[in-house]
């Protein structure tokens, strides 16, 4: 009788210790689980960084390592997505987790073509005139002086209707430039004066290259490119213009300094 007392006392207590031991593991299995289920690190793509670099990575990087250490689950990728499309730069982003640990952002960045400077404020616009603040610098053609833009320097979209239409001008003769590579390599800034016209300063020492508004550019263009192969190099050595005027119909007005 006291064997199988002693037998059964025995057997109780393995079955406790193997009990104790599995509930242990579970436990412990359970917490590397949920440790797995953690944000461990994150990724930013920019597939477009060749065409474009407006957007910040590491600005991107830091706003996404907020998520670091939290669960996966509980974290919300549409409002991730909807705060980095809120940024004026990112045409689109997508967020997604991948691994278990990696929380991931693939950003389309919008493409700059021109450059305007309103007093401290600066916007890029896009081919759309999709106007947006400079945070980061790009090579494109500059606007400064009188611009008819009355906007907040945080500004961002498309501007009121009628300087809407005042931006379209200017985006398609700045995209016109950038696809000349002539153009592209002797137009360094546009100014807008008092009365409105458009001022054209090249990199190089020169006239300044009064075009007027935007409309007929490609007219205007084809005679300041007459200007510089045929009228430039036969002027007197040492003679030179304060300004070529392109802006009325056939004519060329040069003005002396």
């Amino acid at each position: 009788m006291i064997r199988r007392i002693l037998l059964t006392s025995l057997i109780v207590l393995l079955s406790g210790g193997l009990l104790g031991c599995y509930f242990y593991f579970v436990g412990v299995l359970a917490r590397e689980g949920g440790q797995q289920a953690r944000c461990r690190q994150v990724e930013v793509f920019l597939p477009d960084s060749l065409e474009s670099s407006v957007v910040d990575r590491q600005e991107v990087q830091a706003f996404l390592r907020k998520s670091i250490g939290r669960p996966i689950d509980s974290i919300d990728l549409h409002a991730l997505e909807t705060q980095l499309r809120s940024r004026g730069e990112v045409m689109g982003a997508e967020v997604y987790t991948s691994g278990g640990q990696t929380l991931t952002a693939r950003i389309t960045q919008r493409k700059p073509v021109v450059r305007l400077e309103n007093g401290t404020a600066r916007w890029y616009a896009d081919p759309e005139g999709y106007l947006f603040p400079v945070r980061n610098a790009v090579d494109v053609p500059l606007v400064t002086g009188h611009l008819p833009l009355s906007l907040e320097a945080s500004y961002k979209g498309f501007a009121p209707e009628q300087e809407q239409a005042w931006m379209d001008g200017v985006v398609e003769l700045a995209r016109y430039i950038d696809s000349k590579p002539v153009l592209r390599r002797e137009i360094e800034q546009i100014d807008v004066a008092p009365d409105g016209d458009l001022v054209l300063y090249t990199r190089q020492p020169g006239p300044s290259i009064i075009f007027g508004d935007s409309g007929d550019y490609i007219t205007k263009f084809q005679k300041l490119e007459a200007w510089w192969r045929n009228i430039e190099p036969q002027l007197e050595k040492g003679k030179t213009y304060r300004t070529i005027n392109l802006k009325y119909n056939q004519q060329i007005i040069c003005r002396q300094l």
